[in-house]
This record gives C-alpha cells, sequence and structure tokens, in this order.
C-alpha cells in the first residue's frame, strides 16, 4: 500500500490571486488614509495630528520594509545558502570563519525531508493535546479558543554549523553546538469569540546546545540529552489580522520582548529541555546540575561616551546607564544624568551553569523617558577567559560607535564544599567592598514535592492547588502551580546567593492557588549546612501551621565561593547512573510502608515532630525529632524509602540501635545514618556518655573508622548523624557493616566501654532503597564469626 503523502507537502498557492489580493488591501488602506485626513480636517483638527500620524506611518512603512527584506534574505538563505555566500558577508555561517565547526549539510537535507511529517505531527499535537490544556485553563468567557489555522511552512530550520568540543569535557560526555536558523514561512491563527489572531514569518537564530551525558558501557549507550540556548536567540515575528494592531511603536517591542522573555524562560540557560534515555536517570540532576561557578561583575563606570541627547546648542551629554546580559538573566545599573563619563561602581553577581560559549552582553544606553532608549555601544566579554584568568580588570572599547570605553571588573569564583573556606570568604567580601553585600556562598535548593497537605475548602473538601514561595533575604523564588492535589510533586530547582550563612535563613511557604491561604511553613538556618556532610542535606521536613502529618521534601546544597582553584571534578557517573535491578533474595527484608502505622517497639520513645520546629522562631531544629531525621527520597514507584519495622534480632537486654542504610549511585558511597539508641544499660551501675563506632568489615584500619559525638549522661541518645564509606555497589552488597555502642571514659577509668553491637550483612538488604531499621544490640564478648542480620 502507497504510504499517504503528508498535507503540508502541497501544491503552492496562485501567486495571481495573490497579487490581486495585495492590490485590494493596498486600495483600501490608501482610502482609510484619505479618509482619516478628511476627518481630522473637517473636525478642525491640529495639523500637528497629521504630522504625527505621518510620521508614524513613515516609521512603521520603513519598519516592515527592512523586516520584509531580512525575511527574504534568511528564507533565500535557508533554501540556496550558495547563491547568497557572497551577498550577505555578515550573514555567513560560522563553519565559514572558524575552522572547528563543520558543515552539516547532510542533517539539513534530512531536516527538509521530515519537515513536512514534523509539520503534520505537531498540527496534530497542538489541535488535540495543546488546544484542550488552554481551554481548560482559560476563564469561561474565553473558552472559544481554537486553532483556526497551523501550517509550519515549508522551510525547515537549518544548521549553519556543528561544533563538537574535544577539550575541557569529561570522557563519559559529548557537547556539541549548533547554529540554528529557522527563518520560517509559518503561518499560525488562532480564534476566539470569532476574532482572529496569528503570527507569521517567525524568526529564531542563536547557538543551541546539545549535552549527551552520562556514556554509559550498557544499552542505550546513552544516558539522557540535554538540550538549551548558551545566550539569547535573536527573534522576530510579524503579526496577522487582529494581532496586527498590536504592530505600531511601543506596543511591537513590548510584545516582542515578552515572547522572548517566555522562549528564554524555556530552553535558555540555566533553564533547560532534558530528555532521558535510559531508565533510572535521575532527570531532576539532568535539568538541574550544579552551577560550574559564579561572575561577580562590577560596573566601574565609562568615558568619552557618544553624544546621544540634543539641545538648543547642538550635541549636548548623555544619560546613561548599562544593561547586561547572561543567558535569561539581565541586570541594569542606575541612570547618570547629563555626564558622557559616568561612575556606576555598582556590583551584580549571578552563577554560571556553562563558562565555555556563554558571554557577557553589555549595553550601554542613553535614557529617554517616554521614547526608546538610544544606543551608545555595545560590548561582548567572553566568560571562559575571565574563567581562565579569575580576574579582568579593562577599558573595554565600545562597539558599533565611534567613541567610548568601560571600565569593567570582572572576578571568576569557583565553588568550594569545605566550610574551613567561609572565613576566607567574608574576610574578601568585607574588605575589599564594605559598602556592598556581596555574597559568600550560594544554596542551591530542591523543591522535590509534599505530601499530606491540608484542605481548607471543607464544603467542597476538594484538594488545594498548591506552589510552593522560596526566599533568601530578598530573592524570592516560586514553583509552578499543581492543580488539585495535596501530594503535588515539582521537581524544581533555585539558586539563590548567600551574603552570610551563619545569619541568613531559607524561608520555605506552601500557599494554595485557589484561596490564596497558607498551607505550611518552614524557615531553615542555613548554618545547619556547614556542619553537614558535603554541605549537603536531603530530606522530609514537617510543615509548621499546617496537617498533623504535613511534610515537605526537600534537598539543599550549599557552596562557599572562592578564588582559589577548584575542587577535582566529580565524575559524570557519580550524579548519573542506570540502577542494576537489585538481585532477588529470599532473605531480602520486608519494608513497612512510610504510611503504616509503625510496628515496632517504644513507640512512646519517638519524639514529636514538632519538636523539630523552635517554638519561639518556628525554625528548624536538627537536635530534635529522630524520626524526622532520615535521609529520605521520595521514589517514584510509590514506595516507601524508608519505614520504621520493628526491631531485628533476639532481645539480648542491651538496649536497641536504630540505622538507615542506603547506597547512594550518585557519590560511589555507602551511606549509614545512625539516629538513636534505645534503653541501653548503664555500665558499672552508673549513667553513660554513648557514642557509636562504625567499621565496614573487613576493613579495620583507622582511618575508616567512624564515630559519632558523644552524649553525655543519656541512656536514650540521639545522634541523627551521616557517614559515608566509600565503596562500589556491587563490593558493599558482601561486606558487612560492625555497629558498636561504646562508652567514653578517661584514660584512667576503669569503667566498661562496650556497651553492645551488631553486624549487619548487608546482602541481605536491597541498598537500592533507604531501609531504617531498629537492631538488638548483642554482648560484644559473643564470637565475632555470630553476626546478627536483620529478618522480617
Amino acid at each position: 500500500m502507497t504510504e499517504q503523502e503528508p498535507t503540508s507537502a502541497r501544491k503552492p498557492p496562485n501567486r495571481g490571486d495573490e497579487s490581486v489580493v495585495k492590490l485590494v488591501l493596498q486600495y483600501f488602506k490608501l482610502v482609510a488614509l484619505l479618509l482619516l485626513v478628511w476627518i481630522l480636517g473637517y473636525f478642525d483638527f491640529s495639523p500637528s495630528w497629521l504630522l504625527l500620524g505621518l510620521f508614524v506611518y513613515m516609521w512603521h512603512d520603513k519598519h516592515q520594509k527592512k523586516r520584509k527584506e531580512q525575511i527574504r534574505i534568511s528564507q533565500g538563505a535557508a533554501r540556496n545558502e550558495k547563491e547568497l555566500i557572497q551577498a550577505r558577508v555578515e550573514d555567513l555561517p560560522s563553519w565559514v570563519f572558524f575552522p572547528d565547526v563543520e558543515r552539516a549539510e547532510w542533517l539539513n537535507k534530512v531536516s527538509s525531508q521530515l519537515w513536512p511529517y514534523i509539520g503534520d505531527y505537531v498540527t496534530t499535537l497542538l489541535k488535540e493535546k495543546v488546544e484542550p490544556k488552554i481551554v481548560s485553563n482559560l476563564p469561561p468567557g474565553l473558552r472559544s479558543f481554537k486553532f483556526d489555522r497551523i501550517d509550519l511552512g515549508d522551510i525547515a530550520p537549518r544548521v549553519g554549523g556543528v561544533k563538537v568540543y574535544t577539550e575541557h569535557v569529561r570522557r563519559n560526555e559529548i557537547i556539541l553546538d549548533m547554529e540554528l536558523c529557522y527563518a520560517s514561512d509559518a503561518d499560525i491563527r488562532v480564534k476566539i469569540k470569532g476574532m482572529t489572531a496569528g503570527i507569521k514569518d517567525l524568526q529564531v537564530r542563536g547557538t543551541l546546545r546539545i549535552e549527551v551525558k552520562p556514556l554509559l558501557n550498557v544499552m542505550p549507550l546513552i544516558g539522557g540529552i540535554t538540550v538549551f540556548f548558551l545566550n539569547k536567540p535573536k527573534i522576530d515575528f510579524n503579526l496577522t489580522n487582529l494581532a496586527n494592531a498590536l504592530d505600531v511603536p511601543g506596543l511591537s517591542d513590548i510584545l516582542h520582548t515578552i515572547v522572548e522573555d517566555q522562549i528564554c524562560a524555556f530552553m535558555v540557560l540555566p533553564n533547560r529541555i532534558p530528555i532521558p534515555i535510559a531508565k533510572n536517570i535521575d532527570v531532576v540532576k539532568l535539568r538541574y546540575p550544579p552551577p560550574q561557578g559564579v561572575l561577580r561583575i562590577h560596573a566601574v563606570g565609562a568615558k568619552d561616551l557618544k553624544r546621544a541627547d540634543i539641545n538648543l546648542f547642538g550635541r549636548g551629554k548623555s544619560d546613561p546607564f548599562l544593561k547586561m546580559y547572561v543567558g535569561a538573566k539581565a541586570f541594569k545599573t542606575k541612570t547618570i544624568s547629563n555626564t558622557i563619563n559616568p561612575i556606576w561602581n555598582e556590583f551584580f553577581e549571578t552563577p554560571i551553569d556553562q563558562r565555555d560559549g556563554q558571554i557577557l552582553e553589555i549595553r550601554a544606553l542613553d535614557e529617554d523617558p517616554g521614547n526608546k532608549n538610544d544606543k551608545i555601544g555595545n560590548v561582548s566579554v567572553d566568560i571562559q577567559y575571565v574563567a581562565d584568568q579569575g580576574l579582568m580588570d579593562s577599558w573595554l572599547p565600545l562597539e558599533n560607535v565611534e567613541t567610548g570605553l568601560l571600565h569593567m571588573r570582572l572576578i571568576w569564583l569557583n565553588l568550594s564544599p569545605d566550610p574551613e573556606e567561609l572565613d576566607k570568604a567574608l574576610a574578601q567580601c568585607e574588605l575589599a567592598w564594605s559598602e556592598e553585600h556581596l555574597s559568600a556562598a550560594v544554596l542551591m535548593v530542591t523543591i522535590d514535592s509534599a505530601q499530606n497537605l491540608p484542605v481548607f475548602a471543607k464544603k467542597s473538601m476538594t484538594d488545594p492547588s498548591p506552589y510552593v514561595v522560596v526566599s533568601v533575604g530578598n530573592n524570592k523564588e516560586e514553583t509552578s502551580i499543581k492543580f488539585t492535589t495535596d501530594r503535588p510533586v515539582w521537581e524544581e530547582n533555585f539558586q539563590f546567593l548567600v551574603h552570610n550563612p551563619r545569619i541568613q535563613e531559607l524561608d520555605i511557604e506552601v500557599k494554595d492557588d485557589k484561596t490564596k491561604k497558607r498551607l505550611g511553613t518552614l524557615i531553615f538556618p542555613i548554618k545547619y549546612l556547614l556542619s553537614e556532610d558535603n554541605m549537603t542535606k536531603q530530606q522530609p521536613f514537617p510543615l509548621r501551621d499546617s496537617g498533623p502529618d504535613s511534610r515537605i521534601n526537600l534537598r539543599m546544597c550549599l557552596r562557599i565561593l572562592t578564588s582559589a582553584p577548584p575542587p577535582e571534578e566529580q565524575s559524570m557517573a557519580d550524579i548519573f547512573i542506570v540502577k542494576p535491578k537489585p538481585p532477588e533474595s529470599s532473605t531480602t527484608p520486608t519494608e513497612t510502608s512510610e504510611e503504616s502505622p509503625s510496628h515496632g517497639v517504644d513507640d512512646t520513645d519517638d519524639r514529636s515532630s514538632e519538636k523539630m520546629l523552635d517554638g519561639s522562631r518556628n525554625s528548624y531544629d536538627p537536635n530534635a525529632s529522630p524520626s524526622m531525621q532520615p535521609n529520605l527520597t521520595r521514589r517514584r514507584s510509590g514506595q516507601s524509602v524508608g519505614s520504621r519495622a520493628s526491631a531485628t534480632g533476639s532481645d539480648a537486654g542491651l538496649g536497641r540501635i536504630e540505622v538507615t542504610i542506603r547506597y547512594s549511585s550518585q557519590r560511589n558511597r555507602l551511606v549509614v545514618v545512625v539516629h538513636r539508641c534505645i534503653k541501653l544499660i548503664p555500665p558499672d551501675n552508673n549513667t553513660g556518655d554513648p557514642y557509636v563506632r562504625l567499621y565496614l568489615l573487613p576493613d579495620r584500619y583507622h582511618h575508616n573508622k567512624k564515630k559519632t559525638q558523644v552524649v553525655k549522661n543519656n541512656l536514650n541518645p540521639v545522634y541523627d548523624e551521616t557517614f559515608e564509606f566509600a565503596v562500589n555497589q556491587r563490593d558493599a552488597q558482601q561486606r558487612t557493616l560492625d555497629i558498636s555502642v561504646k562508652n567514653a571514659v578517661s584514660v584512667f577509668s576503669k569503667s566498661k566501654t562496650d556497651m553492645g553491637r551488631v553486624y549487619i550483612e548487608l546482602a541481605q538488604l536491597d541498598l537500592n532503597k533507604a531501609t531504617t531499621k531498629l537492631y538488638y544490640l548483642q554482648d560484644t564478648n559473643l564470637n565475632r564469626s555470630r553476626r546478627e542480620s536483620p529478618s522480617t
């Protein structure tokens, strides 16, 4: 059976008919213009209105001619690049200028062949999936919305050149840049209440980066693909039908800015489009990798700028200010009035996700209130150069103008996981720039999900539509809204620059979009991350002013800003790894569900989760509730990642110890969390000072020993300390965890030091899950070959 041809590859329209339609439209436009002039004269309006209208018409006509010429050239290059290669030197593809950029004609031929089929697919997608979603979110009066026409045209996107990076990349990743040029003849129209508006001749030009990582030694060999624009692409388009009324000075610029901002929020750094390919790839980490550093921008001043203002005596001066762009982020200095030698002396800071390829774009503008600001020069700085140098303090000549120098001081700061660097960072900020609140650290917060949020609408008993407001100081961010659920999943990441982690706090507020009421709050002092392993904390937190079991799952990571060389980069295998299927074992312990009641012993010993919050300030207290401290993460399968189970092993009358064991495939580490001990037996009839010592057998070397802090005079000590053992997962499954509870005594004391021991065979645990259990402590005098293993 012959395959059906796509509808997009249809016969072109009759050009004669089009010329007649254009002639008729031009005729009516001229009649309308003459009618307007007659009306102005009839009602005795001032001739100034006529001059103003004539000026607007001339500006619009000139702008339209320039835009049509650009569209004609771009579409001509897309159809036949060779014919225009001599005519438009400035629009040549990058492979002409750069030897490391290769042509990709084969890719253009493939995309051209696929384009009609892609057009049919996009039409079906917009009609059947996108349109119903748009209608459901519109107010009742606008639900007549529909796509009236969807035509992607005959011109496919064109790749001008491809650059594959071979330096400064890891072995298990592929990074390539594509020069994308989309000069389309698309025509898309929407209709609402009988009114039609549309967009056509869409043009997009920019550098698209594609990251393929991690590379795997199992099929499908590729873990995932990430796509994004390094810098803001150039975007242009024409409006049709009713929307053409917005194509006037002022409104047109506002509309173009809105469209550019929406695209930037979608796929311009730090925003990315992740495409997971292998199973068990963490999409959150694929979409939100940690930044490579922070760029500190010091806009010092400028001299000999262009005189943009005109006064009675000729050229005057300017009212200059700077606008700076890094990816999707923008910064603006204050305006210095009536000068061509301004001094701004302002600081800006921004995390940099990709230093190789990103640029700092600086535009010098003259402020004209009520009118479009005049351009008085621009300059671009390669961020990779600043990162290599560490510091750049230069007078930069402005481009596209005859005169003007810009004094910029740029500093590259690396990210350090060492909390000892904090004092140096604070001292550097206060010593060098005492009047500026510069940052000493960067905080990365992942809002993962929430559970059991309260329902305030008692009459309808419908679930809330929650979103989260995250703030550090004056910096505030919001997640997307998750409609009608009390168990939302956001998986969104935010970055905050922190001036002083010792005194600042992370504020979390969960709100309902329907009722605008607050569903819960959390205040977390950032200083607690300084004592965490790798300055990272991931766990569920109880919400204040919320339901009794309301929780929010967060991951927080703190990094200190330092000018010292960066630490050795973590391999991608530590961040993304395909988790192997756990071996089936009949002895794997059965874990209870997170939502099921606790089976076990001494429920009265559990602290209330409310004690995690200091009543006076509603802030997080790390020394409270052990039941909430395990390092837990939500599993997509809906199973509990940690559970309360009854104590395992035989009761020797020495008490119990609660631990969580899991394997972190991100860091290739076995993670053990020691939560607490219950009803320890005092040594020598005295209240003990217990601590916990851990070995991963058969290693008993001193440098492999892990110890908790000593808790004085307490037989029910709470530790909630996390330890990591550097071992691969296969070896970890064959090891034994030796946990001993010791009594801290002085050198000359005759008191007993051993309070109990437990051996845990890791082969009987599923290390891909976080398993939390209570173990009975055994007598340390027993034969070491007799080891306690968990059982159901």
